[in-house]
């Protein structure tokens, strides 16, 4: 059964080399997903709020949900794989500085 990892690079440029390895590995080139976190018209801003109040059990708080986004101008780069090759994916992203930025993976 295949999942997916999320992961997110600095730059186009590292994320295309990230992209190369990874086809040089192996992987299959549908399985690559790169997204920039800009548009033409210039890097979005995170002028909405999303999530629970932070009062609510679970909820998470304001530096997670309301501030500006921190990734604007990066790239997100989604493989699609089975967990082994995903563990694999995960060597190659993070040999091309590409960082997990989920919360929920730093504990």
């Amino acid at each position: 059964m295949n999942k997916q990892i999320v992961r997110v690079i600095e730059n186009f440029e590292d994320a295309e080399r990230a992209r190369h390895a990874l086809l040089d590995a192996g992987f299959e080139r549908a399985g690559i997903e790169i997204t920039h976190t800009g548009d033409e018209a210039g890097p979005s801003e995170a002028n909405f709020t999303v999530g629970d109040s932070p009062s609510v059990k679970g909820g998470t708080d304001y530096k997670d949900v309301y501030a500006p986004g921190l990734e604007i101008g990066k790239c997100v780069i989604t493989i699609t794989g089975t967990e082994q090759q995903l563990e694999h994916a995960a060597s190659i992203l993070d040999y091309h500085g590409a960082k997990d930025n989920d919360p929920a993976h730093r504990h």
